[in-house]
């Protein structure tokens, strides 16, 4: 880093508009860029230097600085070229370059659980699925292809997991959050409304005003789409997770509109967890993939930067100018389904 580089809690580096709650964590990701990764802060909309975002040269000379395991980072390169290709929505500076974006969280914990079926397995069971057998394949960023199973726009699933459980196969479509909220504008189609209408995943008479509002809609979409896909049939039972922060409160309000909109035999295919939960469960389930979930953890989830000087780097983790790859064996990940 430069000499003059502003220090990661220089107030420049910090938009006044933040809430308090978005100011702890994009301080957490600042401390984290400048110590773990040793690089400097890079520019974003009106800001020259933003604490949260990687700068340009950084991530031109080692593009996984923003990923805490290969495979995350290996999928990201590729879903970024298919994404595009499949004529969806993803932004390449969003995802390599913003720390604070849950997008990049996604792949950093279920892109890297790609290269993990197997050790992930208890932990997706105790969370997600006890009847699970046999995680199939993790995907992020994606929404179906086939027309009857889309909602003929770009809604798309944060991260998607296939898998078995017996003779039958199942997918969890996942919507993930870290500081932002849900998507504020109202969408709305005519299609929205028939789906909702003839879904049995849906009461009858569901209140679609009260569905499309702002808090709710984001989620009311990924509902919908999976139960479009679960209607199409191709990929078996559908079922829908947030995985969020202990205190996002958008989230919980998301969940209190939809699920009372749910039909009682559908209710349990609404699941809410939290990114604790996960790493609860891994670290007492899933002992080989403690590596992880202490990286993990100390990227996203420590209330505030370590304090004492002078702050350490932590010699496993990411850094600049060392990939990843040198000090961790991945697993081969599982065939798809």
């Amino acid at each position: 880093m430069s000499p003059s580089a502003p220090a990661w809690n220089s107030p420049e580096l910090f938009p006044k508009s933040d809430s308090p709650r978005v100011a702890k964590y994009r301080q957490l990701q600042s401390w984290y860029r400048e110590v773990q990764l040793g690089v400097e802060a890079g520019g974003s909309g009106t800001y020259a230097a933003l604490g949260s975002y990687l700068h340009a040269d950084a991530v031109a000379a080692q593009r996984d600085l923003n990923f805490l395991h290969p495979a995350a980072h290996e999928h990201a390169e590729t879903r970024g070229r298919e994404v595009q290709a499949e004529g969806g929505s993803l932004d390449p500076k969003r995802l390599f370059h913003n720390m604070l974006s849950s997008m990049p969280l996604c792949f950093n914990l279920f892109g890297a659980m790609r290269g993990e079926h197997e050790a992930f397995l208890p932990v997706f069971r105790e969370l997600f699925d006890p009847d699970a057998t046999k995680i199939s394949e993790i995907i992020c960023e994606w929404a179906p292809s086939a027309p009857s199973a889309s909602l003929g726009d770009r809604t798309a699933f944060d991260a998607v997991i296939f898998y078995v459980a017996g003779a039958e196969s199942r997918f969890v479509g996942i919507e993930t959050k870290y500081t932002e909220p849900f998507s504020a504008k109202p969408y709305d189609r005519p299609e929205y409304r028939t789906l909702t209408r003839e879904s049995d995943w849906f009461v009858d008479g569901a209140d679609v005003e009260l569905l499309k509002s702002a808090k709710s809609n984001q989620l009311w979409r990924n509902v919908m789409l999976a139960a479009a896909l679960d209607r199409e049939g191709s990929r078996g039972q559908g079922h829908v997770a947030v995985v969020a922060l202990d205190d996002d409160a958008g989230a919980s309000a998301a969940l209190d509109i939809v699920r009372p909109q749910m039909a009682p035999s559908h209710a349990d295919r609404l699941m809410s967890r939290t990114f604790s939960e996960i790493l609860s469960a891994v670290e007492e389930l899933a002992p080989e993939l403690s590596w992880w979930a202490v990286n993990f953890r100390r990227r996203y989830l420590l209330s505030a930067p370590p304090a004492g000087e002078p702050a350490e780097r932590d010699p496993l983790g990411p850094a600049f100018g060392r990939g990843l790859a040198e000090t961790v064996t991945l697993a081969e990940p599982s065939s798809g389904p």
